[in-house]
């Protein structure tokens, strides 16, 4: 078994993309590069280099079309990998797979290889704020119940430290997915015909970071991304700005190497 090298990692990944684009384009379903995705298409015109994963987003009817049309599809080596298509998935948003390759993993307490992937965030329209800080505490608690020991250790306080380690023992009785039904029901539950905001809920532990007012993503242009043109919202400037600050100024060589995902990954026999 031989690692794949980044830029063949790169390629893949790409080639997943393009796959993602040619279907969205075929029926007619809006999508734009997200979070580090977007950021590397405006400061970079493609992926961030030190980077190794691709996010894109959509609304929540979009989305969900998307992962119905792909697994309709069936093709041979793209597959959908989401909560309703595993018996062990827990995240609240989906991944396409390159069924071909194999990512080892070595953050759950229970291994679950998977393969390179894309990942696909739903966006959400709401009005009552108060999901978002109730879905941030169900991802802190649903990371808990998947992580291995060593990572609920983060080094930044000896007392954060004791309560993480004692809601993780607390937590091994408990099934990640538990919390993916949880924040899903607070988000069928805040769905509304007249929506003040839009956002990404339950994703990650950014909070109200990922909270914008409603249509911020409606709007789509085309840039630069790998030599392919692209969907961002007319408004990255915003969604950049509140999610990264300063984000056309790269970040230290220290940080680079922390926000590398270093994925290690190989293709099947």
């Amino acid at each position: 078994m031989q690692y794949l090298k980044k830029e063949e990692i790169k390629e893949i990944q790409l080639a997943l993309l393009d796959y993602i684009d040619e279907t969205c384009k075929k029926h007619n379903i809006p999508y734009f590069l997200s979070y580090g995705t977007m950021l590397g298409a405006i400061r970079h015109k493609g992926m961030i280099p030190w980077d190794d994963d691709i996010d894109i987003s959509l609304y929540r009817e979009d989305y969900e079309r998307l992962l119905d049309i792909i697994e309709k599809e069936n093709h041979p080596r793209y597959k959908v990998l989401s909560y309703d298509t595993s018996s062990w998935y827990f995240h609240n948003f989906a991944s396409i797979l390159d069924t071909s390759t194999v990512i080892e993993d070595h953050v759950k307490y229970k291994r679950h290889d998977t393969s390179l992937f894309i990942d696909v965030f739903p966006i959400d329209r709401f009005t009552d704020l108060s999901i978002v800080d109730k879905s941030y505490k169900y991802v802190a608690l649903r990371q808990l119940a998947y992580i291995k020991k060593s990572r609920a250790v983060h080094g930044d306080s000896k007392l954060k430290d004791f309560l993480r380690l004692c809601s993780w023992y607390a937590l091994r009785f408990v099934d990640p997915r538990y919390f993916y039904k949880k924040i899903d029901q607070l988000v069928k539950n805040a769905a509304t015909n007249t929506p003040q905001y839009e956002g990404g809920i339950g994703i990650g532990k950014e909070g109200m970071k990922e909270i914008f007012p409603v249509d911020t993503f409606k709007e789509l242009i085309l840039t630069e991304f790998e030599g392919r043109m692209l969907p961002v919202p007319k408004k990255y400037d915003q969604f950049l700005t509140q999610m990264y600050g300063d984000y056309m100024t790269p970040p230290s060589k220290e940080l680079q190497e922390w926000y590398s995902h270093s994925i290690k990954a190989y293709r099947k026999n």
